[in-house]
């Protein structure tokens, strides 16, 4: 039976959220009527990540599981799961589950009605935060958003939201071309989806704030998001 959906999750030392967030995918795609399967990149954990995989894959048949010797980025991951994902769509989200998986229904309508990229958005009125991040995040992010919209002509409301979707066979050529290995990947590949001229589909969701203990100092993440987003703005020759 052909694959219709691809859901693909980088994970990164998530020994303490990912079986939760697994087990919450796996129950929703018993409920679709088509075959789907489970992509996981571990990119190089060094907790129990590795082991839960192990022990999750013997129960769950759909799931398959990729691995990065040494931690190599976001960006990779997703790249690399997207390269290898067999379904006609493909959906990529935040080990973390940030965004649940029932959040599918809508995209779901979304490409049934002729869409080719839907992204979620914490900023579109019927989004529902349950749990916000903290002040020093939100202007962080905010101040990321704006920056990017300006270098690169972005219009999305929200392209750094973990719960993206695409026809499969376009995020094969639009991913081929991503440079970037860290959180700014989400960005180039806008960026890319804009010069094709594919309309980005953007859906409110409901999300709430997971803390994980290894995140970067604001400062520090500050400092490295504009040396990366310098770098791409190298990379793309501006707009």
């Amino acid at each position: 039976m052909s694959v219709e959906l691809s859901v693909i999750i980088p994970a990164y030392n998530e020994e303490e959220r990912l079986e939760n967030t697994l087990s919450e995918v796996d129950a929703y795609l018993d409920t679709r009527p088509y075959a789907a399967e489970i992509l996981v990149i571990d990119d190089g954990s060094t907790d129990g990540t590795p082991e839960i995989l192990r022990r999750l894959s013997a129960a769950m048949p759909r799931l398959r599981v990729m691995t990065h010797r040494i931690n190599s980025g976001k960006g990779l991951a997703v790249k690399d799961g997207i390269r290898e994902a067999r379904g006609r769509l493909c959906l990529f989200l935040d080990a973390d589950g940030s965004t649940p998986m029932s959040e599918w229904d809508a995209f779901e309508k979304a490409f049934a009605a002729g869409a080719r990229a839907v992204i979620a958005s914490r900023h579109l009125p019927g989004s529902r935060i349950v749990r916000p991040q903290p002040p020093a995040r939100r202007i962080l992010g905010t101040g990321y958003r704006n920056l990017c919209k300006g270098l690169f002509g972005l219009r999305c409301s929200d392209f750094n939201c973990g719960y993206k979707a695409y026809e499969t066979a376009l995020a094969k050529e639009v991913y081929a071309e991503v440079e970037m290995l860290d959180w700014t990947f989400d960005v180039e590949v806008m960026a890319r989806l804009r010069r094709r001229g594919v309309r980005v589909v953007e859906l409110p969701v409901t999300w709430r704030h997971c803390d994980k203990r290894s995140g970067l100092p604001p400062v520090r993440t500050a400092v490295r998001m504009l040396s990366s987003l310098a770098r791409l703005r190298r990379t793309l020759g501006g707009r």
